[in-house]
């Protein structure tokens, strides 16, 4: 199947009031992606709940599954066949559209590509071997993703009936049920702007690491992506 990226419908999602680095996200994702990305703006769970006493998930985790219940809702409503999700910190690599072409029969045959992830292996040695491979448990990230038809519904029903793991965790359960689900590498089609706090986790903060050192722990050549582009 030969995707067309700029006919798919394509998200920014993000939260009212936290959303000053929207307009610099969709630049980036017109120049290098040839998409246009729309606003949809989600749940604040940090506002709704408050806290995460009692619960598995942090507040941002809860709100962040149910901002995307809503958004699948909205894609099975208007019959989407496919959508492009960002969230509002992913920076598009600087090749982004080129690399979508070339991306291999793998790629394209997924129900759910992810095109920018998070790898947490300590030794690299056990990175994945290849391009187009299946995600597990130390891969993370729902910051750039397309998503098919065809996994709309699978993760609407996983999202309604669990409330077991963050939104990332939800790449296992599709795997188990049958559901294609892919990672877009060598090389990442976006990654993330980690030098801000994050809405969703506490535990990523320019507090804690370096730019330089998340990149480094996940494979992330900086030079290739429009990093001085951010609006922090």
């Amino acid at each position: 199947m030969c995707w067309s990226i700029r006919s798919q419908p394509a998200f920014v999602i993000t939260l009212a009031g936290q959303d000053q680095r929207v307009p610099t996200v969709i630049a980036l994702f017109k120049k290098y992606a040839n998409l246009n990305l729309r606003p949809f703006y989600g749940i604040n769970g940090n506002l709704m709940y408050g806290s995460d006493e009692g619960y598995r998930l942090t507040p941002g985790e809860r709100g962040l599954r149910e901002s995307f219940t809503n958004l699948l809702q909205m894609a099975i409503r208007d019959n989407y066949n496919e959508m492009f999700v960002f969230e509002d910190d992913a920076i598009p690599h600087l090749n982004f559209t080129q690399l979508f072409k070339e991306l291999p029969r793998e790629c394209r045959k997924a129900d759910v590509l992810v095109l920018g992830a998070m790898l947490t292996y300590k030794n690299k040695k056990e990175w994945p071997k290849g391009t187009c491979f299946k995600p597990d448990p130390r891969t993370y990230g729902t910051f750039a993703v397309l998503y098919r038809r065809s996994a709309f519904q699978p993760i609407l029903n996983w999202l309604m009936e669990t409330n077991i793991g963050p939104l990332d965790s939800v790449y296992r359960h599709l795997l188990y049920e049958g559901i294609n689900v892919r990672v877009a590498y060598p090389p990442f089609l976006a990654i993330m702007d980690v030098s801000h706090r994050s809405s969703v986790s506490k535990n990523r903060g320019i507090d804690r690491i370096s730019v330089e050192e998340r990149a480094d722990l996940h494979e992330w050549n900086l030079d290739e992506y429009p990093m001085s582009k951010i609006v922090v």
